[in-house]
Parts: C-alpha cells; sequence; structure tokens
C-alpha cells in the first residue's frame, strides 16, 4: 500500500513540486482539497531550495507560487505576504537562481 503524501516525510523538492502541481491543477474547491493543499505546504522542503541545481525545478516552483491559486500554493494578496511560506520559497528561489546565473556567467569562456 503507498504511502499518504501528507504522511511522508522525506520529499525530494521535485516530487513536493510535482505532487503540488497535481493537487493545484486538481477542479475541486472543498475543504478536504484545501485541507490536502495545506498539509501539503506543511511538508515543504524549503531548506533544499538553496542547494537546488536544477533551474527547471526552480522555475516551476516558482511559476507554481506566482501562477497559483492564493487558497492552495499561490501568494496571498498584498498585505497577507508577510508571514506567508510562499515570501520566503520566491526569495530562496530567486537568490538560487541568481547564484546559478552567476556561476554559469564565471564558467563559460
Amino acid at each position: 500500500m503507498p504511502m499518504q503524501p501528507w504522511r511522508r516525510l522525506d520529499w525530494t523538492l521535485p516530487d513536493w513540486i510535482e505532487h503540488a502541481w497535481k493537487l493545484e491543477r486538481t477542479l475541486r474547491c472543498s475543504r478536504q482539497h484545501y485541507g490536502a493543499c495545506n498539509r501539503h505546504v506543511l511538508r515543504f522542503p524549503g531548506q533544499l531550495v538553496a542547494v537546488e541545481l536544477d533551474k527547471a525545478v526552480l522555475l516551476s516552483l516558482r511559476q507554481l507560487i506566482l501562477d497559483g491559486h492564493p487558497n492552495r500554493f499561490g501568494r496571498p494578496g498584498r498585505g497577507f505576504r508577510a508571514e506567508d511560506w510562499t515570501t520566503r520559497a520566491l526569495m530562496d528561489v530567486n537568490n538560487q537562481l541568481a547564484r546559478l546565473d552567476r556561476i554559469e556567467r564565471r564558467n563559460t569562456p
């Protein structure tokens, strides 16, 4: 029997994003669905963003945050962003993308 996603503790960043996109694309508006999204956010592996080397993964996370529904994975409205998980995640993603760009420019002749 496969483990239920909200009980999983060992998420990798690509796996977490893939499952988040599945939840985001589900066209169900219910307390049960929003609860599943909230449980998934609680398992967000934020510490892995700073060590992710795949730009596609980072861009996918940024797209999820910027285009996602505010009740699921998107950024909340202005005035409600200060304590939200998306603010820190978006800042970490942008910083890591900038680091990868600097490394890429430094290594090109």
